[in-house]
């Protein structure tokens, strides 16, 4: 029984603290931000995502997001590209 329950420890996915999940997408918004000053269109997109942010810290917090692939890939595409399916 011992075992079984160290293997599904083992297979649940990685939580982050609420620090490293706010850190990482404040680097990927400021990106963002900067991305949307050459792409006018992009404005509502990061409004939306302001007002997510908490939603995105909680999802980040369970393993949804890693913060070390958001901040190694900042930016819009790379936000998309570091959600765990």
């Amino acid at each position: 029984m011992a075992f079984g329950l160290l293997f599904f420890a083992q297979c649940k996915s990685k939580v982050y603290t609420q620090e490293e999940c706010e850190s990482a997408l404040t680097f990927t918004f400021a990106a963002i931000e900067e991305e949307a000053k050459s792409n006018p269109q992009a404005v509502p997109l990061i409004a939306g995502f302001q007002q997510q942010k908490q939603n995105l810290v909680e999802k980040c917090m369970e393993g949804k997001f890693d913060p070390t692939c958001l901040k190694n890939s900042p930016g819009l595409a790379g936000m998309m590209g570091c959600v765990k399916k």
